[in-house]
This record gives C-alpha cells, structure tokens and sequence, in this order.
C-alpha cells in the first residue's frame, strides 16, 4: 500500500502544475461563451488524470529499468511467477497497475464525448502506445504487455462506464 501512495503523492504536484494552467487556458477561452459546467468539470478530471498519468510514465525517473519486452504475456507469466514467490509488489505494479492506470480512460471518455465503443478502445491503445514510444527515447523500459494491458484496463473502464449507466437508468 506505501507504494502505491508513493505514486501518487509524486502525481500531486504535476496535477497541480497542470490544473492551474489548464484553468488560466480554460477561462481566458472560455470568457464570453456559454459554459456547461458537467463538461467543465470532466474535461478538468480528464486533464487531472492525464497528468498524474503522464507524470508516471512520461517523466524521467532515477533508478529506472532500462530495456524492452517484445515478448506478449512475458510480463503476466513474470507476474504470477513473483506473486508464487511472494513478491506482491511486483504483481499489484506491474500486472494490475498497467490495468488499473488506464481504466478512468475508459470512463471518463465516453462521458465527454459521444463515441464508438472501438473508437474509446483505439484511443486508450493510442495513449499508451504513444506512451510506450516516448520511453524508448528516454532510455526506460519498453514492454509490449504494458500496451495490451493498458488497453485492457481501458476496455474495463468502458464496461465499468456501461454498467453505471445501465444501472442509473433502471433505477430511474
């Protein structure tokens, strides 16, 4: 649990940094027009989790794995391997992180706009491949799996998103 806190505490101040920029931007563009506040408010949750996302995996780090996997599923036979060993640390980070980071992807999308279910898909696969190609560049390690687990968490996410509102809507 320490471990994962420490990833979000390091979030704090990009999200702060960003946040504030983005609402300078936001007002200044905004000034004059009409302004539908459940828009405003996701846009700014977006831009909020794209920044402690990015802060995460764009953003050099000391002490970084440097390397590739262009081996599919190595990363989740690992993960089993380490959990059987009991290194839990490496199983939450690895194997569940990589879904968990992208699944607000595929929440908070179809919430601000109208798309195809593919559509919410490629882009939470865009996101992280784009993601992946920068650590390249920066020397970090480059694993095929953290793409289709990525894109895996933003399909959950969407699932999470249609079971919400399937739900709001029977109760109403």
């Amino acid at each position: 649990m320490k471990v994962i806190m420490s990833y979000f505490i390091n979030m704090i101040p990009y999200i702060l940094i960003t946040t504030i920029i983005y609402l300078i931007i936001r007002i200044i563009y905004l000034k004059n027009k009409k302004i539908n506040i459940k828009k405003e408010l996701l846009l700014l949750l977006l831009i909020i989790y794209i920044s402690g996302l990015l802060s995460q995996t764009i953003i050099p780090k000391e002490g970084t794995i440097k390397g590739f996997n262009i081996i599919p599923f190595k990363i989740i036979s690992d993960s089993i391997i380490e959990y059987n060993k009991g290194n839990i640390y490496y199983f939450i980070i690895s194997l569940l992180g990589n879904i968990c980071i992208f699944i607000p992807f595929g929440i908070i999308i179809p919430l601000i706009y109208k798309l195809k279910d593919k559509k919410i898909i490629l882009i939470g696969f865009l996101t992280s491949f784009t993601i992946e190609f920068i650590q390249i560049f920066q020397n970090r390690y480059v694993d095929i799996d953290d793409l289709l687990l990525n894109t895996l968490g933003t399909y959950i996410g969407l699932l999470i998103y249609k079971l919400i509102k399937k739900i709001l809507t029977i109760s109403k």
